[in-house]
């Protein structure tokens, strides 16, 4: 009891004294000042827009069930209104995460949208045509570019955020570029 009371008259002291505290007290680990660790950005993410219920645990229970199974190595966290899947390596099974929700079985669920962010490349080709690349693996779509995105600095490292079209159909998907940041 003794030994509480004096580390609590202590640690009061330092906080309204401003008393200095010596690197060895035991003390001063506790009051070191604490720096948010700064968040790296994964490899890739895919965020899926979802309508419906997402509320219940049963439905978020399902939904996290339902995008593991696709999802590969990647792992997802479901909010009110949409789940996002986080990888922090390729390949991205992105075709078979979007149809696990695509598909769903649930009373009231539905896949509105879908946005894809990643690290790669864009390249053209000779007939004009882009395509992304992730970076480190072969995967690749092909993107379109606004011309407002559309540099002359392609296959240099970027990031890039981008709708993704065709999950509704059986075709393949493509990339619609919001945002290009240059990796550096």
């Amino acid at each position: 009891m003794t030994r509480f009371r004096v580390s609590a008259a202590c640690s009061i002291a330092v906080l309204l004294l401003g008393v200095p505290i010596h690197s060895g007290d035991a003390i001063a680990g506790m009051l070191a000042p604490v720096e948010p660790a700064k968040e790296n950005a994964p490899y890739a993410r895919v965020y899926l827009a979802l309508r419906g219920c997402t509320s219940c645990a049963h439905c978020r229970s399902a939904i996290r069930q339902m995008v593991r199974s696709g999802a590969g190595s990647g792992t997802a966290r479901v909010t009110t209104d949409a789940v996002e899947v986080r990888y922090s390596k390729g390949p991205v099974p992105l075709r078979d995460v979007i149809r696990r929700l695509a598909e769903n079985r649930l009373h009231d669920l539905t896949l509105v949208d879908v946005l894809f962010e990643a690290d790669g490349t864009i390249a053209r080709s000779p007939e004009g045509d882009a395509t992304f690349t992730l970076r480190g693996t072969r995967q690749s779509f092909p993107i379109t570019l606004a011309p407002s995105l559309a540099k002359s600095d392609r296959g240099q490292p970027v990031r890039v955020t981008a709708l993704v079209q065709g999950w509704r159909e059986k075709g393949e998907l493509k990339l619609v570029a919001r945002e290009i940041r240059r990796e550096s």
